[in-house]
């Protein structure tokens, strides 16, 4: 399977985040990818080749024009009002409320952190925009060389990751969203009807969710934790709107879960929506964090489970795309990825 990934993404480097009060280390490491491209050349999974970069056109047909130009100057900024050079920390968040809306995205460098993000996690650094926007130019060559190869499945190995981020907040580590961007292409640029975003990560996808709530196409269905980050979504439901009515699947599974029961879930989520929908291309947001002993996660699966899901990913039978979203055991994270790509190749092989 051919890996595209950029050294660029590992530019992205705040040192703390705050977790229940307390600041701690930031787990969103470039040991991540670092660890994952290791596996993927030990294990000779495929080849590894650069992105090649569109420009903002697969950003911008995802996020909004103020968003993405907030984020290209939101380090410089916070620098000039003397904010802490370790990153951009909100002080202030903006719930929405009809009132707020007037000019402030526009406004001063100490109020647009908090209109353009959500929680603490997603801090602006120094060099956090070169690897976001490399990220995403990882995710767009994936789908473009999906579609016009016709190859059978391509890894996005993305950092940061991206599907807690909407059109024009960032949060949950993530700032452009991935997922979301190589969805688009594969609709827009090559024709794709019925693509499903497949989330597997343990956190719920609400910026995915969000931005595709209203539409068809694609379909986003998720299998995540619950209570849990993001909190607030993630409930089954949550089935779209308008359009998009029937094309918001969410299956939220309780704290614990282990191999067993994720498999029986992933299984009917597949034959009771996927199938039916009529699947022409799939996206799937590849998060590990469901990793027994994640610390970011609070599901039981093993190792060994991967394999599984691999698999059933494969007998789907459609050109698939994964784009990688989280996974915090940074040790076993190289070995759980690999698992679910090799397992893929060897079932789609098989077909």
């Amino acid at each position: 399977m051919l890996t595209v990934y950029s050294e660029k993404q590992l530019l992205h480097h705040p040192p703390k985040e705050m977790v229940i009060g307390r600041f701690i280390d930031y787990r969103e490491t470039p040991s991540r990818a670092e660890t994952i491209i290791k596996a993927i050349r030990d294990r000779n999974v495929g080849d590894v080749v650069a992105p090649v970069d569109r420009g903002l056109a697969p950003i911008l047909a995802v996020h909004t024009e103020k968003y993405v130009s907030y984020f290209q100057t939101a380090y410089e900024k916070w620098i000039e009002i003397g904010g802490n050079p370790d990153g951009v920390f909100p002080d202030t968040f903006a719930v929405r409320l009809s009132q707020i809306y007037q000019d402030i995205s526009d406004g001063g460098a100490g109020g647009r952190p908090g209109f353009f993000s959500y929680d603490m996690t997603a801090i602006i650094a120094k060099d956090t925009y070169t690897a976001a926007y490399e990220a995403a130019q990882v995710a767009t060559t994936g789908a473009e060389i999906l579609a016009s190869e016709k190859r059978r499945a391509v890894f996005a190995l993305c950092r940061p990751p991206g599907h807690h981020s909407s059109e024009d907040l960032a949060g949950g580590y993530c700032f452009f969203n991935n997922a979301g961007i190589a969805a688009e292409h594969l609709i827009k640029h090559h024709g794709f009807g019925n693509v499903v975003i497949l989330d597997i990560d343990y956190h719920h996808g609400n910026g995915t969710q969000a931005i595709f709530y209203k539409r068809r196409n694609p379909m986003y269905a998720s299998i995540h934790g619950d209570p849990d980050y993001p909190y607030f979504w993630g409930r089954a439901e949550e089935t779209g709107e308008g359009e998009g009515k029937g094309a918001n699947v969410n299956v939220p599974l309780p704290i614990g879960t282990g191999d067993d029961e994720y498999l029986a879930a992933l299984d009917a989520l597949i034959a009771n929506h996927i199938v039916p929908y009529g699947i022409q291309a799939l996206v799937v947001s590849l998060g590990v964090d469901t990793f027994g002993g994640d610390p970011v996660g609070s599901f039981n699966l093993t190792s060994a489970c991967f394999e599984r899901i691999g698999e059933r990913l494969a007998r789907i039978g459609v050109p698939t795309l994964f784009v990688m979203e989280g996974g915090y055991a940074v040790s076993e994270i190289g070995t759980n990825v690999t698992n679910v790509l090799l397992a893929f190749e060897r079932a789609a092989g098989s077909q």
